[in-house]
């Protein structure tokens, strides 16, 4: 009965390491290598900036001052 039970324990130890490599290979693998291609975490992409021109009419210091 002692030979079953050591027999049990590691056949189960080796069972869980075996289905928990198979479940980072098959799960965690794809999912990181799609997270890889898709997230940017550092924004380094370039995006479109929300900063626009400046075009207003006083540009000269004679047309600032003349805004009284």
């Amino acid at each position: 009965m002692q030979a079953l039970i050591q027999f049990t324990e590691r056949f189960g130890s080796m069972l869980s390491r075996l289905l928990l490599t198979i479940l980072y290979y098959v799960v965690l693998g794809p999912f990181a290598l799609v997270y890889q291609r898709v997230a940017d975490p550092l924004h380094l992409r370039r995006r479109p900036s929300n900063w626009t021109t400046w075009d207003h009419p006083n540009d000269t210091l004679r047309a600032a001052r003349s805004q009284d």
